[in-house]
């Protein structure tokens, strides 16, 4: 059998002398191996929280609901009325159509201002 062999070689060959050079360059590169990596990995875990982390924050600053409230905080605290307000933006409006180059653009402007405005008090109540 080959198991019957490959004893019988190992008895019969004399005990090989180990180069404690080889072998020690051979475990020292092997750690350092591991060392790279283990590295590697803490290095890849820690940049996954810190995307996540920062995809996170992200999504939650961009949210509209703060700038909505702190929008109507800023109005209350001026003593800005409605009416006041409403004057502001037909002024506003006014002087955007006279100023444009590009009428149809500045009414599509328009347009999406009012659309998400509407939106936005939609999705508060």
């Amino acid at each position: 059998m080959n198991i019957e062999k490959q004893i019988q070689n190992l008895i019969s060959e004399e005990h090989a002398v180990i180069d404690p050079d080889s072998f020690l360059d051979r475990l020292h590169s092997t750690r350092e191996k591991r060392n790279r990596n283990r590295q590697r990995l803490s290095y890849g875990i820690s940049m996954s929280v810190i995307v996540l982390l920062v995809g996170v924050l992200a999504f939650t600053q961009l949210s509209n609901k703060a700038s909505v409230v702190q929008y109507e905080e800023y109005l209350i605290s001026a003593n800005i009325t409605d009416e006041m307000a409403e004057e502001y933006y037909d002024e506003l409006a006014v002087y955007l159509v006279e100023s444009s180059d590009d009428i149809w653009s500045t009414m599509e402007f328009f347009y999406d201002t009012n659309y998400q405005i509407n939106n936005n008090m939609e999705n508060q109540l």
